[in-house]
């Protein structure tokens, strides 16, 4: 085999390796979609429907917010504690307010999705059921490494 040949095979071999790589980079697997995207294709939300998803996100994100911020005064407060003597009842009742707390950001969850529910026509029905089975995952922190 002449140079040329062995050159122009080489570069052949790059090209099609490059688009191998090109394919697959554009046409994998779609990673780190945001939930709001996927309950939107899962449920194959028409423009109106969207429209008013978007403002149940405006007020679900707002709810959530001031939750997380009663939340993050409570755990200062709570970890504050360790500066001083040891006060059980007191750190007892943070604890007890942080679990409040909590169980509220849960039905402000769990609202937000009976919202999302009612918006779906009865042909979305069994898409929003195969939703629910998804829904802690998809809205699961990210695991620590």
């Amino acid at each position: 085999m002449n140079k040329s040949r062995f050159l122009t095979t080489i570069i052949i071999g790059l090209l099609i390796s490059n688009s191998i790589l090109l394919f697959m980079f554009f046409n994998g697997p779609k990673i780190n979609k945001e939930p709001k995207s996927i309950i939107i294709d899962k449920l194959n939300f028409d423009k109106e429907q969207i429209k008013q998803y978007d403002v149940y996100i405006q007020q679900h994100r707002k709810a959530i917010n001031e939750n997380e911020t009663t939340l993050k005064i409570l755990r200062s407060n709570l970890y504050s504690q360790l500066k001083f003597k040891l006060d059980t009842t007191k750190i007892d009742s943070l604890i007890g307010f942080i679990s409040e707390q909590q169980g509220v950001a849960e039905r402000i969850n769990y609202k937000h999705f009976i919202e999302i529910k009612n918006l779906c026509k009865p042909s979305q029905e069994k898409d929003f059921n195969d939703l629910t089975n998804e829904i802690v995952k998809l809205f699961s922190p990210k695991e620590r490494k």
